[in-house]
């Protein structure tokens, strides 16, 4: 990990001294790549293994949710008095609703002894058709049918995927090392992943992070959805970032919360456990 922290400053300072950048700027640039390294969250496992994880769920203050039964401690009753949006499916196409939420105590198949016990969450909505993800309301938000594009679910390394959306050329592609699980498995076995999205912003060529796992437990990264939510013609996207088989994590990435210039931002993130 603190080789590929070293790697990292290196390529950056030698990026900005080779552009012949002033002082201040190389100090700008120092200090911005600063902040985004104190997002990779440095965690270790229980075999003591460390591991590097991005995005930072903890940074991510934006309240996704999803329909479903859930654990006790997944959901917030409190959640039903938020305003919230859904990317709903029905047949071929998805539309972006406002939508009232029920949260109601049920039985969770996994912890409770028996059906007398309800220490559970269940979430629905008014809307019956098909639920994508739900987001609170942020300010851009209205109801509409909504662009999309049709991407692989996975992006294995040294792999990529070029599509166009809304008349602006993107490319996903990812980094890291993948070997098969046996010599006869379609299984891939991943590690030190890293997966990017890139664009042209203003005629120059951007390329953002979404996401970095040093390791998988037969578990993949999975793009949900790609399309428009935020309703700037741009590309935003869905993705479960968990890296092991009994998690998922709903992670949504708006285009209009990136910074100027910049792509994308990952804003919010649903995590819970399967069984």
């Amino acid at each position: 990990m603190r080789k590929a922290y070293k790697l990292l400053l290196f390529l950056i300072i030698g990026f900005q001294i080779s552009c012949n950048k002033s002082k201040t700027e190389v100090k700008s640039a120092a200090k911005s790549n600063a902040k985004f390294i104190k997002e990779v969250k440095v965690e270790t496992s229980e075999n003591g293994i460390d591991a590097y994880s991005f995005p930072v769920d903890s940074l991510l203050k934006v309240s996704v949710l999803w329909t479903g039964v859930f654990h006790g401690d997944e959901v917030d009753p409190n959640w039903q008095k938020k305003i919230w949006f859904g990317l709903f499916k029905n047949g071929n196409e998805y539309s972006f609703s406002e939508t009232k939420i029920s949260i109601k105590q049920a039985h969770d198949a996994v912890l409770d002894e028996d059906e007398s016990q309800q220490t559970g969450w269940e979430v629905n909505t008014t809307i019956k058709d098909t639920c994508i993800v739900l987001v609170e309301k942020l300010p851009d938000f209205e109801n509409r049918n909504i662009e999309f594009v049709q991407t692989p679910q996975n992006i294995f390394p040294q792999e990529d995927f070029e599509f166009q959306f809304l008349g602006t050329q993107y490319k996903l592609s990812a980094t890291g090392k993948k070997k098969k699980e046996h010599p006869d498995s379609n299984w891939w076995v991943v590690s030190d992943y890293e997966l990017y999205l890139k664009t042209f912003v203003n005629g120059k060529e951007e390329i953002t992070l979404l996401t970095a796992k040093k390791s998988f437990d037969d578990q993949m990264i999975k793009i949900i959805f790609a399309g428009d939510l935020d309703g700037d013609n741009k590309l935003d996207l869905i993705i479960d970032t968990a890296s092991h088989y009994n998690v998922s994590s709903l992670t949504l990435y708006l285009s209009k919360s990136a910074k100027k210039n910049k792509i994308i931002k990952a804003v919010g993130v649903f995590t819970f456990v399967g069984c």
